[in-house]
């Protein structure tokens, strides 16, 4: 028989507590039921939990510094979701930073709590992908007005994403499009932080957009982002998850290979899961470049690790050498458009 999955839920509301147990158990999942994040701690020190679902505001230890002693004291690591009442758009970007795989808006709708815990424990044990794509073609001679960057990054991504773009230089002659793992709220708040931190123009993809050169595009939550043709034109579509996800890295990368091949470049950056692992073997086929976070360097090392392990020549550093040595790539390969 399978063992249960072992969830530590941390509410001080004890009627959401409640509610949340039994859901949880009928779901045939093992819960254990923590008030505060100092209880949490205790709990998380007697044994090991698959998964936490943590609420924000609780009194002695909050949500936040709760998931910042769990990266930094457990092993291994169980997979974490922030469920929080979110009002303002601080809030959310404080939110964003804590470090948790996931986040859910209170008032909790309980079937998309149960699949996103589901996927998320699918990720965390490496399960394989139940979508694989199917056989890619690869397009030849293909020759864009710019280079093309496609970047995935899951738990840790928007502090990492920050510090990686606002290093690179802000005149190379491409465009970039970028998949963090998260649901619509969370990356809309997230793109508009963005866009007010770095230098490029920062946008949600949206269906029928044309791409231009100096701008990313940050796939919207619940749709997959491609591009769609040599005119660089976006598609957004909410087919199958891929890796357990929707937005999926692969899905883009895939798309970025095809229209732009060796002009095409894929960057992997912190991240639970393989999401970019294949999408990066199909750039690099195609004659692109991938560069990948260094592992020690990430919050979640197993997506940059994924692709290191699977890539052959796999340009790898922290954060802001990263950040150089891509925009050293494309300013040398964008001598050939």
């Amino acid at each position: 028989m399978d063992k249960k999955p072992r969830i530590l839920v941390v509410e001080d509301e004890i009627t959401n507590t409640i509610l949340m147990k039994r859901l949880l158990l009928k779901a045939k999942y093992d819960v254990v039921i923590a008030f505060n994040g100092n209880e949490a701690v205790k709990e998380l020190e007697k044994s090991s939990f698959d998964a936490v679902l943590t609420d924000w505001m609780m009194p002695q230890m909050d949500g936040i510094e709760l998931i910042k002693k769990i990266r930094e004291n457990t092993k291994p690591l169980p997979y974490i979701i922030m469920i929080t009442a979110l009002v303002s758009d601080g809030a959310k970007s404080h939110a964003l930073e804590s470090g948790a795989d996931d986040y859910i808006a209170k008032p909790i709708d309980i079937n998309e709590l149960l699949t996103r815990l589901q996927d998320g424990l699918n990720k965390r044990s490496g399960k394989a992908d139940p979508n694989p794509p199917k056989k890619f073609e690869i397009s030849k001679n293909i020759k864009p007005k710019h280079v093309g960057v496609a970047i995935a990054t899951s738990t840790g991504g928007p502090p990492a994403l920050i510090k990686f773009l606002k290093a690179i230089d802000p005149t190379i002659n491409a465009t970039l499009y970028v998949v963090q793992h998260g649901p619509p709220w969370m990356l809309e708040t997230f793109s508009q932080r963005l866009d007010s931190e770095i230098e490029f123009n920062v946008q949600l993809g949206a269906e029928n957009k044309y791409a231009e050169k100096g701008s990313v595009y940050v796939a919207p939550g619940d749709f997959h982002l491609m591009v769609d043709n040599s005119k660089y034109k976006l598609k957004l579509d909410d087919g199958p998850k891929e890796n357990f996800v929707r937005p999926a890295a692969d899905v883009l990368f895939r798309s970025v290979a095809k229209w732009y091949g060796e002009f095409s470049c894929g960057v992997v950056l912190t991240g639970l899961g393989r999401d970019g692992t294949a999408g990066s073997e199909i750039i690099s086929e195609a004659g692109g470049r991938i560069f990948a976070q260094n592992p020690t360097d990430a919050v979640a090392p197993s997506m940059p690790t994924s692709v290191i392990g699977k890539v052959d020549k796999v340009v790898t550093a922290d954060l802001e050498a990263l950040a150089k040595k891509l925009s050293n790539h494309i300013h040398s390969i964008s001598k050939k458009l």
